[in-house]
Parts: structure tokens; C-alpha cells; sequence
């Protein structure tokens, strides 16, 4: 090859250009002082590092995600058994309530059966008996209800034993106690109804006094003070000296009280 010689000006400028490349390829590779690039690769270090560890804690988060998950699944299949389990029992339950009800509800049935059948047997036997006694005898099996508190059977007795023998020495007594076991039974009405027919029928007998005083006491009761009053008051007229007649006297004493 040849060419045009190259004058000295030329061969000195050589050099400088091959130098001034080199500065510019060493500028364009991005070449800089050694401390710059370790900074620069320290940091680059740090931020994959750092990177790496959010990662691993985005890993971790994700299963515990998943565990949580599955425990919440397997806790509502879980409580879903239960609550089957619960309502099964429940009905369960129910249905042996409603079956202990039906037999209370029948054996209730029965017991009330029974009482009716005593019940019956024992006014057929009163009224069989009643009807080969003698007044006497008659008296006390119809008054036995009475001292034992069966009030309303012993009402009914006495009431039977009156019709059958209205005219013995303990016609007034059965009659008073007629009366008193419509008082204890709460039947005021009833019981005055009674005790004037002792004052009535048997004026002449020992149980006027107390019928007169229970017939006031017995209007009371009800709210009847005028009666009450006046029936009191012929105890004390009647009977001054008697128990009724202290009695009624205490009664009309704190009835004017109350007033």
C-alpha cells in the first residue's frame, strides 16, 4: 500500500488521538475512580439482599396464610358437625318431652278416674250404711268428713243426713256444721244460708248462739257490716252472758275502730 508520507506535525498528532480515543472509549465504557464502582456494588449488593429477605417474609406470610385458611375450614366443618350434632339431640329431646307430657297428661287421666271411682264408692257405701244406721250412727260417719277436713263431702253428708233425720237431738249440730263447711271453703253466702237456718229451724237447740255469731262474721267476710252488725248484736241481746255475746261485743268493738 501506499500513500502520501506523513509529515512530522502529523506523527506527533498520532499520539495525542490515540490518546484522546482511549480517554473517550475509557469516558463511553463508563470508566470512573475504583471507589465509585465499590459504592456502586455495595449498594447493588444491599438491594438484592433486602430483596431476598422481603421475599422470604412474603413466602412465610403466604403459608401462614394458607395454615390459617385450612384451620378456618376445618373449624367450620367442624362447628357445622356440632350443630348438627346439637340439633339432632334437640329433636331428640323434644320428642321425649312431648312423650313424658302425653303420659303425665294420661296418668293426670287416670288418677282423676280413680278419685271419682272413691269418690262414688264411698257415697254408695255412706248411703247403704246410712240406710240401716240409726240416727246416731248415721251422724257420726257423716260428721267424720268434717273433723277430717273433707269439707265438701262432709257438706254433702250432712245435708243427706238431714233429709233422712231433721228432727234429732244433733239436727242443729249437723246443720251448724253445714255451715261451717261452707265458711272454710270460703262459701260466705252459703255458710249465713246455713247458720239462719239453725237460728230458723232449731231456735230451741245450744248451737243458736254460735250460728248467730258466725253468721256475722260471715257477713263481714263479704263486706255485709250492717248484717254483720245485727247479727252481733242479737247475740248480745239473746245470749248476754255467753261466750258468742263476749265475742260479738269484742267484734262490734273493733269494727267501730276500723270506722
Amino acid at each position: 500500500m501506499t500513500g502520501r508520507p506523513f509529515s512530522p506535525r502529523q506523527a506527533v498528532r498520532l499520539p495525542r488521538v490515540a490518546l484522546l480515543g482511549a480517554a473517550l472509549a475509557m469516558a463511553a465504557a463508563g470508566c470512573a475512580p475504583s471507589g465509585y464502582y465499590r459504592s456502586t456494588s455495595s449498594s447493588l449488593d444491599s438491594l438484592l439482599s433486602l430483596q431476598a429477605q422481603q421475599q422470604r417474609k412474603i413466602a412465610a406470610l403466604e403459608q401462614e396464610i394458607s395454615a390459617t385458611r385450612e384451620q378456618v375450614q376445618a373449624s367450620r366443618a367442624s362447628s357445622d358437625t356440632r350443630l348438627s350434632e346439637l340439633n339432632g339431640r334437640m329433636d331428640m329431646l323434644q320428642g321425649k318431652l312431648e312423650e313424658s307430657g302425653l303420659r303425665f297428661t294420661q296418668l293426670a287421666q287416670k288418677v282423676e278416674a280413680v278419685k271419682r271411682m272413691a269418690a262414688d264408692s264411698a257415697r254408695t257405701t255412706r248411703d247403704s250404711t246410712s240406710a240401716v244406721m240409726d240416727p246416731d250412727e248415721a251422724f257420726r260417719a257423716a260428721s267424720s268428713d268434717y273433723a277430717a277436713g273433707r269439707y265438701p263431702l262432709a257438706r254433702s253428708a250432712l245435708t243427706e243426713y238431714l233429709n233422712r233425720y231433721p228432727d234429732t237431738e244433733v239436727s242443729d249440730d249437723a246443720q251448724y256444721l253445714i255451715g261451717e263447711s261452707a265458711y272454710n271453703t270460703g262459701d260466705f253466702r252459703g255458710a249465713i244460708e246455713a247458720y239462719r237456718k239453725v237460728v230458723e229451724n232449731y231456735q230451741q237447740g245450744d248451737m243458736v248462739p254460735k250460728a248467730l255469731l258466725k253468721a256475722g262474721m260471715a257477713s263481714a267476710r263479704i263486706k255485709d257490716y250492717p248484717a254483720s252488725k245485727r247479727y252481733y248484736q242479737l247475740v248480745i241481746q239473746r245470749y248476754p252472758k255467753s261466750d258468742e255475746a263476749r265475742l260479738a261485743r269484742e267484734r262490734l268493738l273493733e269494727a267501730k275502730k276500723v270506722q
